[in-house]
């Protein structure tokens, strides 16, 4: 669509107004501040008889509403070593860890894995924040305890737990581009109750955006003029539940059900490359519901944790022949729909061996059902089902000194794997291939003084090619591979942390990994395929990834300062010639906090990122870049109402995650948080 941009003289003196005025109320006040929250944290938890320690990070949910971090994509950008990206040819919001993908580092909910079971992926923006207590990551050396495919690390999205016997919030926001167009609005709450010896929480959220605009300084290009970002909508609701039986202070018995419904568009290709075709896709289904059974049975040295889940997920793409959206008669255009569940359930058994001493049992079984068509296509079928057996000790050395080890077995077996052939209308079976590997972890935690700490962990581990590696065709660019094998990597990390009088806090992690066999796209003779360039997935890769993660949170006085930094070099060992995408070398996310009053504040938050490749061949590449967002909060009743009012990309920087596929401009918004 074409802009009507104001001038520029007009945002600018708009965006001055705004932190002048804001600055000016601070100036005139003079109390003590309130504490900031760090842009991540160390997670370690202790009990009297055995003290646990590893490297995952922690995001609360306080830093992410103080960076405005609405989906969990963007809230794990704000962690050392995570790299968020976008999938721009199909409007998905990924991340990288440490330069491992989602297929990788599988995300989990309260320990279940949430993946789509068709590619292992799952589109991090459909997955809103507004309920959830906090993100966990483990980079490279994660528990084995989670089960398979943690070959780069884990992710586990931690729900919230009731503590009082009444407590609740709701939340609701709405923004404008520089043009004053409201272009999208959200509403949340959430609402528990403890009674002691049960608690419940519910949660519903609502998500709408009808588009968002370009910079101002935004080129025009073929596929789109600039202004209203074409086909970039999106629509997502969220309802969950947990009810949850506490018969003493250390036994749980919980069901969770959640139920999630999108929607959502792709915004066509806008780089400069004339030889690329924008693609006319739109989603009018992504829906996915979980419904989830945990327990946590305590005995004298012994205790017992079961998991079951049932997860499904559907989903519509309907491709379409030009920007008006509603013909489909080009061999391009189609309507396919996928129909996918999961079954699956875990037992972990812990031994307390000895004061010093925690042993870990578990066993995983998971089957992932993955249901396909094409309009005018009958049903087809494909499923795995996948187990894992692990042991993992903990052991306090000395008061000072800790080891983990942990071993595992992992197997995954082909139930199903349909094969339909378009010109016959014929459904065969694809040859079944079934794998296996063992993974070993190695943890040396010490605790050089009360303030400090140093890890030395080691880990190898693998990840199953998913059921789009090895059977899918590609829309006929790709012939399938079933015997692909698991990919592996050796990991190891060199850390360490300090914290001094609560006002200073930082760590660094030195780390390098090795990927053997690793899954690669490969270039076969164009007459395999239907619709050449032809290609087939093989386990030829080898990657070497050595880099550095730091952060520092420091408060003094009214003002807290905080930033985390990473440093990756990825080097394609087996072909130097070919580009790892979607990774830059230096990323960092940095905030500044300025508690007026006890009831005021103004906080400034920065992200910025180096140039990354999005093909492997290089041909695209973005540009780095840096986005700064403003906010001012003022809090009443009591501080049981927040309301604040800020500028998101305030100086209308053009950016992109994805070449061709540019990110928002300047938006302004305006939101209140009531918490009973």
């Amino acid at each position: 669509m074409l802009s009507t941009t104001a001038p520029t003289l007009t945002n600018t003196a708009r965006l001055s107004v705004f932190i002048a005025t804001s600055l000016a109320l601070g100036l005139a006040s003079a109390a003590s501040a309130d504490n900031s929250p760090a842009l991540e944290t160390i997670v370690v938890t202790a009990n009297a008889q055995n003290t646990e320690r590893d490297n995952t990070r922690r995001i609360n949910i306080d830093t992410i509403r103080t960076y405005d971090k609405e989906t969990v994509g963007a809230a794990l950008n704000l962690s050392s070593g995570v790299s968020l990206s976008k999938v721009g040819a199909r409007n998905e919001e990924m991340i990288y860890v440490r330069g491992f993908d989602l297929r990788q580092v599988p995300v989990f909910l309260d320990g279940i894995p949430v993946y789509v079971p068709y590619d292992g992926y799952v589109d991090l923006g459909r997955f809103n924040t507004f309920g959830i207590a906090h993100i966990d990551v483990a980079k490279g050396f994660s528990s084995l305890i989670y089960g398979p495919n943690t070959l780069g690390g884990a992710i586990n999205l931690v729900s919230r737990k009731p503590g009082e016997i009444l407590e609740g919030e709701i939340g609701a926001g709405t923004s404008w581009d520089d043009n004053g167009n409201n272009n999208s609005r959200r509403v949340y709450t959430n609402i528990g109750s403890n009674q002691g010896s049960w608690y419940l929480q519910a949660g519903l959220s609502y998500l709408d955006v009808d588009s968002f605009s370009l910079p101002d300084d935004f080129p025009a290009r073929r596929f789109e003029d600039g202004g209203e970002r074409n086909n970039s909508y999106s629509d997502d609701r969220k309802i969950s539940v947990k009810l949850a039986f506490t018969p003493n202070e250390t036994d749980e018995y919980s069901l969770s059900y959640s139920s999630q419904q999108g929607e959502k568009g792709n915004p066509p290709y806008a780089g400069a490359i004339t030889t690329i075709n924008a693609r006319y896709w739109q989603w009018p289904v992504w829906d996915k519901d979980s419904l989830y059974f945990l327990s946590n049975t305590q005995w004298d040295r012994v205790s017992l944790k079961v998991r079951a889940y049932h997860d499904t997920y559907q989903n519509s793409l309907f491709t379409y022949d030009d920007a008006t959206y509603t013909t489909q008669n080009r061999p391009s255009s189609f309507k396919s729909w996928y129909d996918d569940y999961t079954n699956g359930a875990s037992a972990q058994l812990d031994f307390q061996l000895h004061t010093n001493n925690l042993l870990k049992a578990a066993y995983h079984w998971k089957e992932d059902i993955h249901r396909e068509h094409n309009a005018g296509e009958p049903w087809r079928k494909t499923s795995d089902r996948t187990q894992s057996l692990v042991l993992e000790d903990t052991h306090n050395i000395t008061d000072a000194l800790s080891v983990v080890a942990g071993v595992s077995h992992d197997w995954r077996e082909s139930l199903d794997a349909e094969d339909y052939n378009a010109n016959t209308g014929v459904i065969t079976d694809f040859p079944k291939g079934d794998n296996s590997a063992n993974n070993t972890t190695l943890g040396l935690f010490y605790r050089v003084t009360e303030a400090s700490r140093a890890h030395l962990t080691a880990a190898r581990k693998h990840r199953f090619a998913t059921i789009k590696d090895r059977f899918s065709y590609r829309m006929g660019s790709a012939i399938p591979n079933p015997d692909l094998r698991s990919e592996a990597a050796d990991h190891i990390e060199l850390g360490y942390e300090h914290q001094l009088n609560d006002r200073l806090r930082w760590d660094i992690s030195l780390f390098r990994s090795d990927i053997t066999d690793m899954i690669q796209a490969i270039s076969i003779p164009a007459s395999a395929c239907t619709s050449p360039p032809c290609s087939q997935m093989q386990n030829i890769g080898e990657v070497r990834a050595t880099g550095v993660d730091t952060g520092v949170h420091f408060s003094f006085g009214r003002v807290a300062l905080g930033a985390v930094y990473s440093y990756l070099d990825r080097d394609n060992i087996t072909s130097p010639s070919v580009y790892l995408i979607d990774t830059p070398q230096h990323k960092m996310a940095a905030d500044l906090r300025w508690d007026i009053t006890r009831a005021w504040n103004i906080t400034a938050t920065t992200e910025a990122s180096s140039s990354r490749y999005t093909t492997s061949n290089g041909v695209q590449q973005t540009a780095g870049f840096g986005v700064t967002n403003i906010k001012t909060g003022y809090r009443i009743f009591d501080k049981k109402l927040l309301i604040e009012a800020g500028v998101r990309n305030a100086f209308d920087r053009f950016y992109e995650y994805s070449e061709g596929f540019p990110e928002a401009g300047r938006s302004w918004f305006l939101q209140a948080n009531y918490s009973l």
